[in-house]
């Protein structure tokens, strides 16, 4: 695997831990420019896990680099920001910055350090692969583990997204079966459970309108009440 792409699943992780559960983390995502009309592609994105609200949205670039980061690359990102209306962005460097970097990036831009220790240590071996057939190359970050609560019974599901092709991914605890979950799909598990698993796109507008379409993860209940779970903006 390419030392960047190692780098930059790292930094997915470590993401995790930065934001709570209102928040859901997307490696390498794909998302269209309002601006430029093409798909721009993200390190990290940092979104609103249940509606649209692009005044939270965040972005993060993931520099893995033999030198310091310099102005031009603190432009070039501030360009990508416009381009997806994020409202605050971070570069995460290997090899520190220069001085007028540091000084080109405004409020809304952070510019972090991980260090050398924290990149040897990270190991992606545990990491379990994309259960898509077409998927060659995918690692699964897991994010969110809601309880279903029946009868007293708890019964505690594992959700995640596939860093290269971005399928959901669902886990029960319950029968231990793992099921990935294309744009649009179900799926009930072994524990055959009055409830069942449902992706579904959805197209969103937000204050501003500006119209994109997103794909829900929705956990739906036998008494037709759903919960949204999980969403990534397409």
């Amino acid at each position: 695997m390419k030392d960047w792409r190692t780098f930059e699943r790292l930094v997915a992780l470590l993401s995790t831990d930065e934001y709570d559960e209102s928040f859901t983390i997307i490696p390498n995502a794909k998302i269209k420019g309002f601006i430029s009309g093409r798909k721009r592609q993200i390190d990290v994105l940092v979104e609103f896990r249940y509606d649209s609200d692009l005044n939270k949205r965040i972005i993060i670039d993931a520099k893995k680099r033999s030198r310091p980061i310099d102005i031009k690359e603190v432009e070039m990102f501030e360009g990508m920001m416009k381009d997806v209306h994020a409202q605050r962005g971070f570069i995460v460097c290997s090899n520190g910055h220069t001085k007028a970097a540091k000084m080109r990036a405004q409020e809304h831009i952070g510019i972090r350090l991980i260090s050398a220790e924290e990149i040897e240590d990270f190991d992606l071996t545990n990491w379990d692969r994309c259960l898509n057939e077409k998927c060659t190359k995918g690692l699964i970050l897991w994010d969110s583990n809601p309880g279903i609560v029946i009868n007293d019974k708890v019964t505690i599901h594992s959700t995640g997204k596939c860093d290269e092709c971005g399928s959901f991914h669902v886990y029960c605890q319950g029968c231990g079966n793992r099921k990935v979950l294309k744009v649009k799909d179900d799926w009930q598990c072994d524990c055959e459970g009055p409830w069942f698993w449902l992706t579904s796109t959805e197209l969103e507008n937000n204050e501003e309108e500006y119209l994109h379409t997103a794909n829900y993860l929705i956990l739906v209940f036998g008494d037709g009440n759903y919960q949204i779970v999980d969403r990534r903006p397409l």
